[in-house]
């Protein structure tokens, strides 16, 4: 084993932080939480070293962890109507049961696209007029992926390092016998 410790401590973290992405996207299908493919798309990692450390980042789009959090506080009087809009055209209009205003009882009325996406948008925001918006706890999907990968990256951490103080014994006890 020609390997330092440090070579071996960085590929642990990037066999391990590979891995965490697919555990990732597997913890956003279990909790039912893709809508689009955009966030699964969005999954980056990088391995940043300097001479002392070595360190993974993973990288996701933001919305993707609002459904951990307990609580969401707006600073204005309601979310912005514009990320609406792009949420409502990603997921499609078909996907929603009513548009506000456009579809009477007789079924006359029909919405524009344009016209509808901004309805649908500001129907949802209004919902949301709230300044904090509180859930129950239903477990989530990125703080319980973590902490699991990090478990994970800490045994395999130790196999890896018994393995590697084994040949370094061994070979330094060789070296003595010569």
């Amino acid at each position: 084993m020609d390997l330092t410790f440090d070579e071996i401590a960085t590929e642990v973290l990037e066999e391990l932080t590979a891995d965490a992405l697919l555990y990732f996207r597997r913890a956003l299908e279990a909790k039912r939480l893709v809508l689009t493919e955009e966030l699964m798309r969005s999954f980056r990692y990088h391995i940043v070293r300097s001479a002392t450390q070595v360190a993974a980042e993973i990288d996701l789009l933001n919305y993707g962890r609002f459904k951990d959090m307990r609580q969401l506080r707006y600073r204005g009087s309601m979310p912005p109507i514009d990320a609406m809009e792009f949420f409502v055209e990603k997921v499609g209009i078909g996907n929603f049961a009513y548009v506000s205003g456009y579809w009477d009882r007789t079924g006359s009325r029909i919405a524009t696209v344009p016209n509808a996406v901004r309805r649908i948008a500001a129907g949802i925001s209004f919902s949301r007029k709230v300044y904090t918006t509180k859930r129950p706890y239903s477990g989530t999907w990125y703080n319980e992926t973590k902490m699991n990968m990090v478990n994970v990256g800490k045994k395999r951490l130790a196999w890896r390092t018994s393995e590697w103080i084994a040949a370094q014994i061994k070979m330094t006890a060789e070296e003595d016998t010569d």
